[in-house]
């Protein structure tokens, strides 16, 4: 269908005003326009429909049945308006949310001085982190749960769906405090810890699974007692009692006159990466995260 002439939203909002008010000089001063421009903007509708919006009755505006009608209409479709403006204000306020999975692990020493740096240089970007351990930040990447991740890759444990670029190195170590026995080795076995007890993190991460991976190699039923994500717990226990942990060797770096971290003798290294869903639309806090991460170098140490 064809329309040689087209109302405006200008238009029904003043007619629409107008209705409200029953009063054209009182429209004019809700919306701060002159008399006359309501004046103009009701002619033309009135033109438009080849019908009176109004008549006058006794010095006041009086709405005709075309009136009523139109009156029903515009506000259905003004309500309908704003709905899509406050849609798509959303929806750019969307595009500037970056919610970024982390393992807490990671976070404790990766995070601070890169977020620092990041949101200096975007102030108006909104971040979101979520703490997850690497297997469930995988999952919420591929279910779009979250726009990226900082997580760690141990030879080819990435899944094919996700791109990511690298971000720096680490390793596990055994961590105990400095009174602890073992405290003297140089560098440590699985065998050496085997009635050791230990803290794990959760079975989400990969830590966990991995070292439970090495004490089934060597036949060993690990000494698990306490499982927790909370680094300043594990600081705290492991000082406080004769209890292990494995840690990224930048964990709790500024530690060391209570802690001892002993690297192993059969090492775990990673590769920290920031990930993300190859075939997701990126929004483009998330585009431009990526990029910023790209073209700076981050000290983990």
């Amino acid at each position: 269908m064809e329309y040689t002439k087209l109302m405006t939203i200008q238009q029904l909002q003043y007619f629409v005003t107008v209705v409200k008010h029953n009063n054209i000089t009182k429209a004019a001063k809700a919306l701060f326009v002159s008399q006359p421009a309501i004046s103009l903007a009701i002619k033309e509708l009135e033109k438009e429909f080849n019908t009176n919006l109004f008549v006058r009755y006794n010095n006041q505006l009086v709405l005709t049945d075309e009136g009523h009608h139109l009156y029903k209409l515009a506000t259905g479709l003004l309500n309908e308006y704003d709905n899509v403006i406050d849609n798509m204000n959303g929806y750019i306020k969307k595009s500037s949310i970056l919610k970024i999975g982390v393992p807490p692990m990671l976070g404790s020493f990766l995070l601070p001085s890169l977020i620092q740096k990041y949101t200096a240089a975007k102030p108006n970007v909104e971040i979101q982190l979520i703490e997850l351990g690497s297997a469930a930040n995988q999952r919420a990447l591929l279910d779009r749960e979250i726009t990226c991740s900082f997580t760690v890759k141990y030879n080819d444990n990435i899944d094919s769906n996700l791109d990511y670029i690298k971000v720096a190195n680490t390793a596990l170590f055994f961590a105990i405090n400095k009174n602890n026995p073992l405290a003297k080795h140089s560098e440590i076995s699985i065998k050496d810890i085997k009635n050791t007890p230990l803290i794990l993190m959760k079975e989400d991460s990969l830590q966990s699974h991995l070292i439970q991976e090495e004490f089934k190699k060597n036949k060993i039923e690990p000494n698990i007692k306490i499982r927790t994500n909370q680094l300043y717990t594990i600081k705290e226990l492991i000082i406080g009692n004769n209890l292990g942990a494995f840690l990224f060797t930048q964990v709790f770096q500024y530690d060391s006159d209570e802690l001892v971290l002993i690297p192993l003798k059969d090492p775990l290294e990673f590769d920290i990466i920031l990930a993300w869903e190859k075939h997701s639309q990126l929004n483009d806090a998330t585009k431009d995260f990526i990029n910023f991460v790209k073209n700076n170098k981050f000290t983990t140490n």
